[in-house]
């Protein structure tokens, strides 16, 4: 299993627009083969800093995920003008699965 983890902040003019494209990247994603988990998480301290976390079966589901049409869509065209300048911090972890105490 994978999990993925992006940050990034959005203009402060565009974080609603951001949010709405990202609330509907969200349910897209859920819906894609390999997707175990999916979701967007807003800063309480800071509303524009925006994470995404994703978890799915292995690496051709994640590769499939950025190669759609609908991830090329949002992200690689409408994406790069509502966030800031900085590129956005994306990281990719094996899950180590670790019985509890």
């Amino acid at each position: 299993m994978l999990m993925t983890i992006a940050k990034f902040e959005a203009l402060p003019e565009t974080r609603m627009e951001l949010l709405e494209m990202v609330r509907a990247l969200v349910e897209h994603s859920r819906t894609e083969a390999g997707c175990l988990e999916y979701g967007c998480y807003q800063d309480i301290t800071g509303a524009d800093r925006l994470l995404i976390v994703g978890y799915w079966t292995d690496r051709q589901a994640l590769e499939q995920h950025y190669e759609s049409a609908y991830f090329q869509e949002l992200v690689d065209r409408r994406f790069t003008r509502l966030v800031i300048d900085a590129l956005p911090s994306v990281s990719l972890y094996d899950v180590v699965e670790i019985d509890r105490l």
